[in-house]
């Protein structure tokens, strides 16, 4: 049973220089989890993330993710939610 991944208007890929097709097969299980690829921007960096929304960290076996609790001076505070294998 796939875990639903809660969010309002926006969630964000942070790709951290991962090849295309990981981020093909992440936005794939993301749809599982209840994300709309309408709603899914891929970033390069961990930037201009609102306080509140999700951010997801691709990792080579796995996505981390997290809710932005805090932004500061371009650091971002964002607790882990829960990780999804890949």
């Amino acid at each position: 049973m796939s875990q639903n991944i809660e969010y309002t208007e926006k969630v964000y890929l942070y790709s951290s220089g991962m090849p295309e097709e990981l981020i093909k097969k992440s936005k794939t299980i993301l749809q599982d989890h209840g994300v709309d690829l309408n709603d899914l921007i891929i970033i390069e960096a961990p930037e201009n993330v609102p306080e509140g929304a999700i951010m997801i960290t691709l990792w080579p076996h796995y996505l981390s993710v997290a809710k932005v609790k805090r932004v500061r001076e371009g650091s971002i505070y964002a607790p882990q939610l829960f990780n999804i294998d890949l």
